[in-house]
């Protein structure tokens, strides 16, 4: 008897096995096709939902044009939508007032949409639809969204913040090859364009003192910023979320990243993650711990991550150029970049404007980066496409010997196979001249050689991130006995470690556990290369506590927007400001 019933008992496990294993794979079939379906309300949704009418229309120049489109919901249920757009060129402003919102069953809309073509050439809008079963809907590469006001951007990304910070919205006017001016823009971004993500404009403004403050609020748009008077010059980086590519596999070959703007405060990510930073030589322990609030594992390619840079801020300006020498602590192009120790660049940094200005951190660097290889960065830049080639969409190094901002190096310093000499070449931030390089004896036509070097491929966005010396950041490891080397609320901190990640001999990844989520690390390493994804660079440890450097190690092979390492605290480099927006 007892045997029959320990044959049962038997026979029930088995039985419970396969019904565990059997939820396990449901489950898992269930995981897997939400990760498919990712953003989309049903696969069925697609073809339900319609979108018809003035799909493609041509706008002349200089004209306006009015497009009536029809969405139609074939299904029993209700849906949200948006319509989004494409654009063959800039300059172009999108509305509508029901581009967005709830289409109830078996409803249809029409949709009217007004196009200004503000070039002097024909532009092409393509529109898409997207349809959600949540009001949320999040764009996606090389879409644009339609605004509801009379707007140049339609990225989504906020509107830059100028409240009581002595900056002059600015957009530059090109004269020659060689030659353009920097004019005050309309700060509303309506009537004049400002600012336009999409095409790699992104918003600038300079700052300047308290009376020339006065005197050019009082100028109309269009009035020319006189470069005495400038003291600098500073990009606009907006909030954002991206979707994570590489958290696990380090098999992160050349791809963007999606990058989706958010609103205002709002953190829509579905990562969390908590400081864990420990001064012990565990190689388990981390610098922080993650997980995803809605997938609980963190998967590649549709877990996002509020980017950590911006915390509780809608965004924040960052200079466009190193910290420069002479005739006060500026931030302009074509000076000598000055270097200092991490206590020297903090304080200059933090009395550039008061206290609303501080030495760039860690994660605002890293925000940088990654908002340069996505849809709005020079990564997704035409000009700088090669089929075959991804060499030229990375950012040009800035190799010249005497340390010049906004330099452009030669083409034999970015090209595939770097070389070990720095050179006195400098073509300057606005050199617009267009060149033909030669690499590996293809020819390769590539697109104005100055703006290269910046972070759109345009003279709008961020330079000198690839240098010879890097730049340092307010990023710190602790101490092996658990101290913290520098005291300052603007700051990134690590755990102290033996390596905060190393690439062997054999081109494995050793230890890169301390890293944290958005520092641009670990995400864009692989196992088969030491360099990183689009750029050459490398992460390098030179001694157990330190302060962090970015963008370059002392030579040319190792100046990239990725080559990070770990320097003493005493240490001099250039370095870079940011000012706070609350």
């Amino acid at each position: 008897m007892r045997r029959n019933l320990k044959q049962k008992y038997l026979v029930f496990l088995v039985m419970l096995s396969f019904i565990v294993i059997g939820l396990y794979y449901s489950y898992a079939i269930f995981v897997s096709k939400q990760l498919q379906e990712n953003v989309t309300y049903v696969k069925t949704a697609s073809s339900l939902v319609t979108l018809n009418g003035d799909k493609q229309v041509q706008v002349l120049p200089n004209s306006e044009k009015e497009a009536t489109l029809i969405i139609e919901n074939s299904m029993g249920t209700q849906a949200y939508y948006e319509v989004f757009f494409k654009k063959s060129d800039t300059n172009i402003q999108v509305v509508s007032s029901e581009f967005k919102g709830l289409i109830e069953p078996k409803e249809r809309k029409v949709v009217k949409v007004l196009i200004i073509n503000k070039n002097n050439i024909d532009t092409e809008i393509e529109f898409s639809l997207k349809v959600s079963d949540e009001e949320k809907i999040d764009k996606e590469i090389n879409e644009s969204i339609i605004n509801s006001t009379n707007s140049f951007d339609h990225s989504g990304a906020n509107k830059p913040s100028l409240n009581n910070l002595n900056l002059i919205p600015v957009i530059y006017k090109q004269e020659s090859d060689t030659e353009g001016y920097w004019y005050k823009a309309d700060q509303s971004n309506v009537n004049s364009l400002w600012y336009d993500y999409d095409s790699g404009i992104w918003a600038n403004a300079v700052l300047v003192d308290d009376t020339n403050y006065r005197k050019y609020q009082k100028k109309e748009v269009n009035t020319e910023i006189e470069n005495g008077d400038i003291l600098g010059f500073y990009v606009w980086i907006p909030r954002f979320k991206y979707v994570i590519l590489n958290n696990s596999n380090y098999t992160n070959y050349e791809q963007n990243y999606n990058v989706i703007f958010e609103n205002k405060n709002e953190q829509t990510g579905t990562i969390i993650c908590h400081d864990a930073v420990s001064n012990s030589d565990d190689a388990h322990l981390y610098s922080e711990v993650c997980y995803d609030t809605k997938y609980a594992k963190i998967y590649d390619n549709l877990s996002s991550y509020t980017h950590p840079a911006f915390q509780n801020k809608e965004g924040f300006w960052i200079s466009k150029f190193l910290v420069s020498e002479g005739n006060g602590y500026r931030t302009i192009p074509n000076a000598n970049m000055l270097k200092k120790n991490i206590s020297d660049a903090i304080t200059i940094s933090e009395n550039i404007l008061d206290d609303k200005s501080h030495l760039l951190t860690n994660m605002e660097y890293a925000s940088v980066l990654i908002l340069t290889n996505s849809q709005y960065g020079k990564s997704s830049n035409k000009n700088y496409f090669t089929k075959d080639n991804y060499t030229f969409k990375r950012v040009y190094n800035n190799s010249n010997i005497y340390n010049v901002t906004g330099c452009s190096s030669e083409y034999n310093n970015f090209s595939k196979s770097f070389t070990s000499s720095i050179t006195k070449t400098c073509f300057a931030y606005n050199d617009l001249t267009n060149y033909t390089h030669i690499s590996n004896s293809v020819n390769y036509p590539i697109y104005e050689i100055g703006p290269g070097s910046s972070s759109t491929g345009t003279i709008y966005g961020v330079y000198d991130m690839a240098n010879i010396d890097g730049e340092l950041v307010a990023a710190f490891t602790v101490s092996k006995n658990g101290e913290v080397l520098i005291e300052t609320p603007y700051r990134d901190l690590y755990s102290y470690n033996n390596y905060i990640g190393k690439i062997s001999s054999s081109k494995t990844i050793n230890n890169l556990y301390r890293y944290k989520l958005g520092d641009g690390i670990k995400e864009n390493f692989r196992t088969i290369s030491e360099y990183g994804m689009w750029q050459g660079g490398s992460l390098e440890h030179k001694i157990d506590s330190g302060v962090m450097l970015r963008g370059g190690n002392g030579e040319v092979k190792g100046a990239s927007i990725y080559t990070t390492n770990i320097v003493s605290i005493n240490a001099e480099a250039p370095f870079r400001v940011s000012i706070s927006v609350n």
